[in-house]
């Protein structure tokens, strides 16, 4: 049983190093064929622009303002939920309440942010 166990688990290993991508090795040091290569011009840079990190601001500032107009029980549901990234039973057991008690909730908060954003966007 242990050779037959062994075998699904080194099967199932190799079938994940082959759903790799294939990674590019280049040696630092090491010049082009005519013209050298920077690190810079090899690894891109994952860091959002400036661009990015301004709108993703704005929408955390907005969605902050939306979530204070909600009631306590509906923000408290939300963030749970949403920004702890906590399970539907898991909030519900954290709140006390049942979990279709949590699901009703998180409709609600779902549909006054949803005219909150809507006025909020009328307004400018």
């Amino acid at each position: 049983m242990s050779t037959w166990l062994t075998t699904i688990v080194i099967n199932s290993a190799r079938i994940k190093l082959r759903r790799r991508l294939p990674q590019v090795q280049l040696g630092l040091d090491e010049a082009g064929e005519k013209q050298p290569i920077g690190l810079a011009d090899v690894v891109s840079d994952t860091r959002p622009g400036p661009e990015d990190a301004y709108r993703q601001r704005e929408i955390a500032e907005r969605l902050a303002r939306a979530t204070s107009r909600l009631s306590p029980p509906l923000r408290t549901t939300f963030h749970l939920r949403h920004f702890d990234g906590l399970s539907i039973r898991e909030t519900a057991d954290l709140l006390g309440v049942p979990e279709g008690t949590v699901k009703a909730r998180l409709a609600r908060a779902r549909v006054r942010l949803k005219e909150v954003i809507k006025n909020c966007f009328g307004e400018e």
